[in-house]
């Protein structure tokens, strides 16, 4: 306005010297003015005291989430829609989530899936989570599930992953059902004289690996590795139903199918090739040369007790077929893994049938001993087998010793999927060999278990018997740490305690971001992160006004995003405005691992971030704008040196130009009648 007033002065000093260039300058200045109202901020409510939209935000209590409400309930303000937070009992939210819908915006995790990239109970009309109401109507919802569909009809992880790749661009392009947020890390601590561990392949996959550069404060031996855990239960996996049970049993065993982090197989396990017969037929190929580890009874030793391999062939625990395992009399076989699955899946000896009711049969191959073959079937309640492509990492479960714990009774019996057993019979898991072996178990792994003492420790130690193969690269390892001392403590804090004064090599920090968050800055420890099997996101209701609805129907008329509806737009114009890795700073430190896709970012194989959202208003703007919510400025005319007095045009509103008018053109008129007279 300074300007402004400036050059009103010095146009009615001009008129009193030259009234026809004064004429002409008033004009060229009115243009210029006009034009220069184009710089700047665009003029688009720009005090949103009307807003745009109204929506209601909704989330369950506890934790961050409701948080997560006021941070994109305060970003969507700068764009004109006022979002209402409102948080809900859980069962509540439930109901709001499955039955009534009654949200604009929400804000979920999902939890405990991601070994598969298969989604289709969230992102399908008839889905059991399809909490978005995405229905066949929606523009680009068939194409969605045409490629969900045609990804778990493809078997080869190679052959899937640009399936899977082409669904998520799609998702988070055309269709937006969601804004993805965050997946936690865990965090795991080590001595820095730690070498090769990896927090992605765990303890028992990098044991052949690792050796020490040295000692740590508080250690005793190089040979030995110390870690916490509580007191384990059964060792029977069939039977066990808890983590401690289960991470000992992984030392001794070893997985039929070894299964990388990235959730790919690999051919550096027990199955070292295999052949897809048809898209529903496969056959496996075991290594040869591989025996069970002895079969020994540890119930009765301890500390002072003598070498396990002074142990003789006597004293070992015999199956209930009368054989026992001296480590070299009993090959690993393929009679072995159709044992194990049969197992599995066999109700009157498993917990957990459910794992593999996709195995419609099952058998030795006839020819080769060390082969067997898998018939696999999506849904085992129909005649037809269905193409499953998700069955790999159900194969990567550690194989039983079918010579110990089969039997040669003649009672047949049927698995969930409708296989015939042979040997299984109801009172088996209550004989002696069994309940032995749920306490004194051995696998063809590893470690030997060598004694334990509850509520103290339990102790394994390498086995010579071990195949020495490493499941990174399938490249020959020798076991470097011979001892595992495993310690019963169950108390978390403790455990932190024992392991920053050197008793423990390794521990789990999570639970405790404060000392973590020292431990990464002290250089006597190394502190490894991965990301868990979950994500959350902030979900859009598609049938909703505004950010959905009719609005889902109306395609833009802007040139370039022609394929884009008006929903599309708000929902992307909504992502842009919301500030996720601020956020992410304020609640969480900015540590947990900001997603960009629908998918789990745990599925590392088959996750695709090539198609992201950063926070910007400007975008935010031009997709409201190219909606038809906002009315953005022309572009601002090129001024030169010397410029052609013209007119330009303008965007500002007829009421304001009136004004500038006025403002302008009164006065001077005044002055120019008042010169006439003079």
């Amino acid at each position: 306005m300074y300007l402004i007033s400036e050059i009103i002065v010095y146009l009615i000093n001009m008129s009193k010297k030259n009234k026809r260039k004064t004429i002409f300058l008033i004009l060229f200045s009115f243009g210029l003015f006009v034009s220069s109202t184009n710089i700047g901020t665009p003029f688009i409510n720009a005090d949103f005291s009307v807003p745009i939209a109204y929506l209601t935000f909704k989330t369950s209590g506890g934790g961050v989430r409701p948080d997560y409400g006021f941070h994109i309930s305060h970003d969507l303000s700068k764009i004109g829609i006022q979002v209402t937070v409102k948080v809900e009992e859980w069962s509540v939210f439930v109901g709001t989530l499955l039955l009534t819908h009654d949200f604009d915006l929400v804000v979920v995790g999902l939890s405990g899936g991601g070994s598969s990239p298969d989604m289709r109970s969230v992102y399908t009309a008839d889905g059991s989570l399809n909490i978005f109401q995405l229905d066949y109507n929606l523009p680009y919802y068939n194409e969605s599930e045409y490629l969900q569909n045609l990804g778990v009809t493809l078997i080869e992880p190679s052959e899937r992953r640009p399936i899977y790749y082409e669904w998520q661009e799609l998702m988070m392009d055309k269709i937006i059902p969601l804004m993805p947020l965050y997946a936690p890390k865990s965090y795991v601590g080590t001595w820095a004289n730690t070498e090769e561990y990896n927090v992605s392949w765990g303890i028992v996959d990098s044991l052949p690996y690792m050796y020490y550069d040295g000692y740590h404060e508080g250690q005793v031996s190089l040979d030995e590795f110390n870690m916490a855990d509580a007191n384990w239960r059964d060792l029977n996996p069939l039977i066990h139903d808890d983590t401690s049970s289960a991470f000992i049993w992984s030392l001794m065993a070893e997985p039929i199918l070894q299964f990388s982090p990235y959730l790919v197989p690999s051919s550096s396990g027990l199955v070292h090739d295999w052949e897809m017969i048809n898209a529903t037929h496969y056959k496996f190929f075991l290594r040869d040369n591989l025996f069970w580890n002895p079969s020994y009874n540890v119930t009765v030793r301890t500390a002072i007790s003598p070498p396990l391999e002074t142990i003789t062939d006597g004293e070992l625990m015999v199956g209930l077929k009368g054989e026992y395992s001296n480590g070299t009399n009993q090959q690993v076989t393929a009679k072995d893994a159709v044992f194990t699955f049969l197992a599995w899946n066999n109700p009157i000896v498993s917990n957990s049938t459910i794992y593999h009711n996709w195995i419609s049969d099952i058998y030795i191959d006839p020819l080769n001993e060390l082969a067997f073959h898998i018939h696999v079937d999506e849904d085992y309640s129909t005649p037809e087998e269905e193409i499953y492509s998700d069955f790999w990492h159900r194969m990567s479960f550690e194989i039983l010793p079918e010579f110990f714990l089969n039997s040669t009774d003649s009672t047949i019996t049927y698995t969930a999927g409708g296989v015939r057993c042979i040997g299984l019979y109801p009172e088996i898991v209550a004989t002696d060999t069994w309940k032995s072996f749920s306490i004194s178990a051995f696998g063809c792994g590893k470690y030997l278990l060598d004694y334990f003492i509850h509520d103290s420790k339990t102790v394994l130690t390498n086995s010579p018997y071990w195949m020495n193969i490493g499941a990174k690269d399938g490249s020959i390892q020798y076991l470097n740490i011979s001892t595992i001392n495993v310690h019963a403590i169950p108390d978390a804090s403790l455990e932190l305690s024992e392991f920053k004064a050197g008793i423990l090599d390794w521990t789990g920090l999570t639970i405790f971001p404060t000392e973590r968050k020292l431990l990464q800055e002290d250089p006597r420890f190394d502190v490894q992160s991965f990301i868990t099997a979950s994500f959350s996101f902030m979900g859009f209701n598609l049938k909703r006004s505004f950010i959905g609805g009719s609005n889902n129907f109306i395609y833009l008329t802007e040139e370039g995003k022609e394929e884009y509806t008006r929903g599309l737009a708000v929902r992307k114009a909504i992502i842009h405005a919301i500030d996720r890795e601020k956020m992410n700073q304020e609640e969480h430190g900015g540590e947990y691992f900001n997603c960009h896709s629908v998918v789990y970012p745990f599925t590392s194989y088959y996750y695709y971030d090539g198609f992201q959202y950063e926070y910007n208003q400007t975008k935010s703007l031009e997709w409201l704008a190219a909606a038809g919510y906002y009315e953005f400025p022309t572009p601002t005319p090129t001024i030169t040196e010397t410029p052609t007095p013209t007119i330009p045009t303008s965007t500002i509103p007829l009421s304001t130009f009136s004004i500038i008018t006025s403002i302008i053109f009164l006065p001077l008129l005044y002055y120019y009648r008042k010169s006439k007279k003079t």
